[in-house]
């Protein structure tokens, strides 16, 4: 991953542009373009693309061929499926999962991880919040979907100021963590993890910040200003449409 791509500036990235060059643009938009087209991936991930529009996600946060991604909290594989198309042979996708998953010979992601063709460079890894360990200095992006409030339901017991040094520990310097979540009331304490499974994005801004990461940049696609932020996510009035910000932290 070159250092003038990670080095995208709040501007740049507010304004949507890119840091690299026309050529390199377009060669990377063909990219991401051919990953989320490719017709092998799941009809139940592809048929939820127009409302969370990774191609423009992918692009924002910086995902070049050749860089290795985790993908935290994979089940299914909606965001797998796409950066491993766009990382490509000399890239590598993990793809974590909570240990049931594996223990279930039956797991249908599981499987596809294994025996598809297009996620030959997905690897599986099972582990739960607390026991996830990773290596030092061997990953270019953490890719953490709609699940940094998971970090504070109180069921999982999720201790935060591991997890969170755990990713600095495995980035690369200057290595990325994209984080998408569900917004709570502004102003909502951690709390909302939860009891509506939503974070406020200034929380998710603090936590990150005390943990030495540096906030690079705000996309504002996904936000729904017709979204209740009082109910829970799975209430049928807002699923699927829930307003969500969209974060790019760096490791400096």
């Amino acid at each position: 991953m070159k250092t003038n791509i990670l080095k995208t500036t709040i501007v740049c990235a507010a304004m949507g542009l890119s840091s690299f060059g026309p050529a390199q643009a377009q060669s990377i938009d063909t990219v991401i373009k051919s990953a989320i087209e490719n017709p092998a991936r799941a009809e139940a991930n592809s048929s939820r693309d127009a409302a969370r529009m990774p191609g423009q996600v992918i692009k924002f946060m910086g995902v070049m061929p050749g860089d290795t991604v985790l993908d935290m909290v994979s089940n299914g594989g909606f965001y797998a499926e796409i950066l491993a198309g766009v990382v490509g042979d000399e890239g590598r996708v993990l793809a974590h999962m909570f240990p049931g998953n594996g223990m279930d010979p039956d797991d249908a992601y599981s499987a596809t991880i294994r025996t598809a063709d297009h996620m030959q460079n997905v690897v599986p890894i099972y582990a739960t919040f607390n026991s996830l360990d990773l290596k030092e200095n061997t990953l270019d992006y953490v890719f953490l979907i709609q699940n940094f409030h998971d970090f504070h339901f109180d069921r999982f017991d999720v201790d935060l100021e591991r997890i969170l040094a755990m990713y600095r520990k495995a980035l690369k310097p200057g290595g990325v963590m994209a984080v998408i979540d569900h917004q709570a009331e502004m102003g909502a304490p951690a709390t909302t993890g939860t009891t509506v499974h939503r974070i406020d994005a200034a929380v998710v801004k603090s936590e990150m910040a005390a943990a030495g990461f540096k906030l690079d940049g705000e996309l504002d696609i996904l936000k729904n200003n017709t979204d209740d932020p009082t109910k829970p996510v799975f209430d049928p009035s807002v699923r699927g449409k829930t307003s969500r910000f969209i974060l790019k932290f760096s490791n400096p």
